[in-house]
C-alpha cells in the first residue's frame, strides 16, 4: 500500500516478479508501472504480464511491475472509501499526481538502479501522459495504450448518465456470474478477463457482493475527462521520453488517423495497431497484448539507453518499418 498524492490517501498495488527471469551484466532491469482502465482494477492485467514475462532475454529483464488501483477503483477504492463516497467529477490529474507519488515511493525503496517504464490503458494512459508532462523524466519511456485524447472539451454525459444505470449490486457469485457471463459487452473478453474481473473487482457486504469502483465514481472519472483529456493532447509534444502508443484496429476512440495527427509533434514517438480488437484490447487478447508489448519494449529499451539509431523493427510483430525515421505507424 503507497501514500496518494492526498492526505490520508491510499494507493493499493500488487508487485510481481518472475523468478525465472535470468540476466547478464548487460541486461538492462526495468521496472513497469501499470495503469488500469476506467472501471477495472489492478489484476485486470495478469494475464497479460504472464505472457510479457514469458519474453525477457538478455537485452531486457523486468526486475518487478506493479500494477495500481486508481484510487477510487479496486482495492484502492475500499481504503479511500470515506473519500470518495461523495465523488461526482474526478479530474484525471489526480491519478497522474498519485502515479508520481508512486514512483517516488519506489524509488526511495528500491533505489534508482532500474528503468522505470509506464504501461498505461484509456484512462492510465492518458494518466502516464499527464504524469509525464508534470513531472518530465519521471519515466524513462512509456508505451500508451488505445489512449482517450480528446481535442476538445466535452462532458461525456452519455457515458455518466450509462455508467449510472448500471447494475452494481448482487446476492451471490453465482448471480454475479449469470449477470456477467452471456452479457453481449463482457463476452468478447477473454476467459480468464472476465474471471478476474468478477472475483477481484466485487466486494464482500452485508448486503452481498458489490462493485468495489461504484458507478458513481467511474461516472466521476468519464466526467473528469472534459478539460484534462484535451490538455494531455495539446501538450503531448512535451513528453520527452521515447514513447509507444499501441491501439486496436477497430477502435473508435484511437482510430489510427487521429493518433498519428495528435503525435506528429512528439519527439521520439511510435505507433503500433494491433489488428481484430477494439479499445479495450488488454480485455479482448490479453496474450497477444503482451507480445506487442514485448516487440515495443525490444524497439524502447536501446532508445531509453540513448541509441536514437535503434532498429523499430522486431521478428516477432512483422510488420514494422525497420527504419524509425518513416515507422510512424505499424500494423501488427
Amino acid at each position: 500500500i503507497f501514500e496518494g498524492s492526498r492526505r490520508g490517501q491510499k494507493i493499493v498495488a500488487n508487485i510481481y516478479s518472475s523468478p525465472s527471469t535470468k540476466t547478464t551484466s548487460e541486461t538492462k532491469r526495468l521496472t513497469v508501472l501499470l495503469g488500469h482502465a476506467n472501471g477495472f482494477h489492478k489484476e485486470i492485467w495478469e494475464p497479460t504480464l504472464e505472457r510479457l514475462f514469458s519474453y525477457q532475454n538478455s537485452e531486457w529483464s523486468i526486475e518487478r511491475a506493479v500494477a495500481l488501483d486508481g484510487y477510487n477503483h479496486g482495492d484502492s477504492a475500499i481504503a479511500n472509501r470515506a473519500m470518495i463516497s461523495a465523488e461526482n467529477y474526478a479530474p484525471w490529474f489526480m491519478h497522474a499526481r498519485d502515479i508520481l507519488s508512486v514512483t517516488r515511493q519506489l524509488e526511495q525503496q528500491y533505489g534508482k538502479t532500474q528503468k522505470m517504464v509506464g504501461i498505461g490503458h484509456s484512462w492510465g494512459a492518458v494518466s502516464l501522459l499527464l504524469s509525464e508532462n508534470i513531472s518530465p523524466l519521471t519515466f524513462d519511456s512509456l508505451i500508451i495504450t488505445d489512449p482517450v485524447l480528446h481535442t476538445k472539451a466535452a462532458w461525456h454525459r452519455d457515458y455518466v448518465e450509462k455508467t449510472m444505470r448500471r447494475r452494481w449490486q448482487w446476492k451471490n457469485i453465482d448471480e454475479a456470474k449469470a449477470y456477467f457471463e452471456p452479457h453481449p459487452f463482457f463476452r468478447m473478453w477473454d476467459p480468464r478477463i472476465l474471471d478476474l474481473f468478477i472475483h477481484q473487482g466485487l466486494e464482500h457486504t452485508e448486503e452481498g457482493l458489490v462493485l468495489k469502483c461504484r458507478p458513481s465514481n467511474e461516472a466521476a472519472v468519464y466526467a473528469g475527462a472534459a478539460y484534462t483529456s484535451p490538455f494531455a493532447t495539446r501538450n503531448l509534444w512535451r513528453v520527452q521520453c521515447p514513447t509507444a502508443f499501441l491501439t486496436g484496429e477497430k477502435s473508435q476512440l484511437s482510430p489510427r488517423e487521429h493518433i498519428e495527427k495528435i503525435t506528429a509533434g512528439m519527439r521520439d514517438c511510435t505507433h503500433a495497431v494491433m489488428e481484430g480488437v477494439g479499445h479495450l484490447l488488454v480485455q479482448e487478447d490479453p496474450d497477444r497484448t503482451g507480445d506487442q508489448y514485448a516487440g515495443l519494449l525490444d524497439h524502447l529499451v536501446p532508445r531509453m539507453m540513448g541509441d536514437q539509431d535503434a532498429r523499430v523493427f522486431d521478428p516477432l510483430v512483422p510488420g514494422m518499418d525497420a527504419d524509425p525515421k518513416t515507422a510512424t505507424s505499424m500494423q501488427l
